[in-house]
């Protein structure tokens, strides 16, 4: 038995070398300008199943040699490709020339916003499931997806907004791990339970129309008509801690501009969550609209209190 292991282990060995070698044959031939000769061995790589850890520096040298010969528009889609699957890509600058890097700075610069979005999506459904360890490495992945954007000064209004969200939901996730982590006792009812509004909603809601929020590309957010934050009680002053702390309120802004539901993530004084609650089912938008009509939009805002 022991032999037997030993030999699958050298057959292990044998088939990642020989899988390694044809690759770095393919980098020496790059290298020394014969792009042709090199394009044919990486192709027959990808075509016979190279291994997942060598697809992306495959693919990387077949845009690269791609891009030698003048064949730029199938150099970009393949970079368009890996940009796709790892928007942080990082070139092996050894063999990326200055135009190269331009190149694929120009294919992220271009596909950025929309990935933003979709990773905003995973991330979300994934905190919404309460899912954290999932969702933290989304949030940081976003996080440094929208410095990169900045960096290479993409024009989309939602990033902006989209960084203080995700900064604040990276925060809130972290801190629900601890707090699941640190609890021995059985886990305290959701928080969405304290900030639930006070009128009753019925058993068997009808049927309700999507909620966009600000991942859709082709939703235009609802606009502020009127939304005052009530002040803080004096009589709970002396009960907050020294500080400042943020509250998150998610709320659904529905067709006419009026706020449908509200519920705070992060409570921290269930005293003035409800004051707040109160004062959001009176605040008024104008509705989102999605080709004109208007929708339903579901809007995070972040509330600061300081003592």
């Amino acid at each position: 038995m022991k032999r037997f292991l030993i030999g699958l282990a050298c057959i292990s060995l044998a088939v990642t070398a020989a899988a390694q070698d044809p690759l770095s044959a393919a980098r020496d031939l790059y290298a020394s300008a014969s792009y042709e000769e090199a394009l044919v061995m990486l192709t027959g790589l990808r075509d016979r199943g190279a291994a997942a850890a060598m697809v992306e520096q495959v693919d990387q040298y077949r845009a690269f040699c791609l891009f030698a010969l003048g064949r730029g528009a199938e150099a970009q889609k393949v970079a368009e490709g890996l940009i796709s699957k790892n928007p942080m890509l990082q070139l092996d600058r050894a063999d990326a020339s200055p135009r190269i890097s331009a190149m694929f700075s120009d294919v992220r610069k271009t596909l950025l916003p929309g990935l933003v979005r979709e990773h905003y999506k995973t991330a979300r459904t994934a905190l919404d499931s309460k899912d954290f360890a999932s969702a933290e490495p989304e949030f940081v992945q976003l996080k440094a997806m929208l410095e990169e954007a900045e960096r290479l000064k993409v024009s989309d209004p939602m990033l902006s907004d989209m960084r203080l969200l995700v900064d604040g939901f990276l925060d809130l996730t972290r801190n629900s791990q601890a707090s699941v982590a640190k609890a021995a006792a059985p886990p305290a009812p959701p928080v969405a339970a304290v900030a639930v509004p006070a009128a009753p909603e019925p058993q068997t809601p009808p049927a309700t129309r999507q909620v966009y929020d600000i991942s859709a590309s082709d939703v235009s957010a609802p606009v502020v008509v009127a939304q005052n934050v009530p002040p803080i009680p004096l009589s709970l002053k002396s009960f907050m801690a020294e500080g400042r702390t943020t509250l998150m309120l998610d709320i659904q802004i529905d067709e006419r501009g009026q706020v449908e539901r509200a519920s705070i993530r992060n409570s921290r004084y269930p005293t003035y969550d409800e004051i707040l609650l109160q004062a959001a089912r009176n605040w008024r938008y104008r509705p989102a609209l999605k080709d004109g009509t208007p929708v339903k939009y579901l809007r995070t805002i972040f509330i600061a209190l300081q003592k």
